[in-house]
C-alpha cells in the first residue's frame, strides 16, 4: 500500500508538470563540476533549465543533462530579491553552494523578475558556514 501511495504522489507530480502553463523558460549553462539537485547528483556538462508554473500557480524546475538526458525535478520557492548587481545585469544566474568538495544547486535567476527561486538546503553549523563557498554561473536563454 505505501508503494501505491509513493507512485500516485509521482504521477500527481508529473501530471502538475504536464499541466503547467505556457510560462515556461528554458535557460542553460555549462556546469563544470557535479553537483546535487533534488538530492541527485548530476555530472559535469551541459544543463538545461526549465522553469514553469503549474496548474495551481507553483513552480516547477526541471534539470536535465543536455548529452544524458539525466534530470532531477524540483519544486522551488520564491525566495529572496535576485542581487541588485544581476537585476542590473540581467543575466540569468544560478548558485551552487559547495562545502568539502560536494556542491548542491541553491538558486536560479531567470534574468527578468526581482525575486529569485531558492531551493531547500541543509541547515549549516558555523564552524560549517566558514567554510562554505558559492559559485555563481551564468544562464544563457534558449527560447
Amino acid at each position: 500500500m505505501k508503494s501505491f501511495t509513493i507512485l500516485s504522489m509521482i504521477a500527481a507530480a508529473a501530471l502538475a508538470v504536464a499541466a503547467g502553463s505556457a510560462s515556461a523558460q528554458t535557460l542553460t549553462a555549462e556546469i563544470p563540476m557535479a553537483f546535487s539537485a533534488g538530492g541527485r547528483l548530476m555530472t559535469p556538462g551541459n544543463y538545461d533549465f526549465n522553469v514553469e508554473t503549474n496548474s495551481v500557480g507553483h513552480p516547477v524546475l526541471t534539470v536535465r543533462n543536455r548529452a544524458t538526458s539525466r534530470q532531477a525535478l524540483l519544486f522551488p520557492f520564491h525566495g529572496s530579491d535576485a542581487p541588485t548587481a544581476w537585476r542590473d545585469e540581467g543575466s540569468p544566474k544560478i548558485t551552487l553552494e559547495c562545502l568539502d568538495g560536494n556542491c548542491t544547486l541553491r538558486t536560479v535567476w531567470n534574468g527578468k523578475d526581482d525575486y529569485q527561486y531558492q531551493l531547500p538546503a541543509h541547515r549549516l553549523r558555523p564552524e560549517q558556514k566558514e567554510r562554505l563557498a558559492v559559485v555563481t554561473i551564468g544562464l544563457t536563454r534558449t527560447d
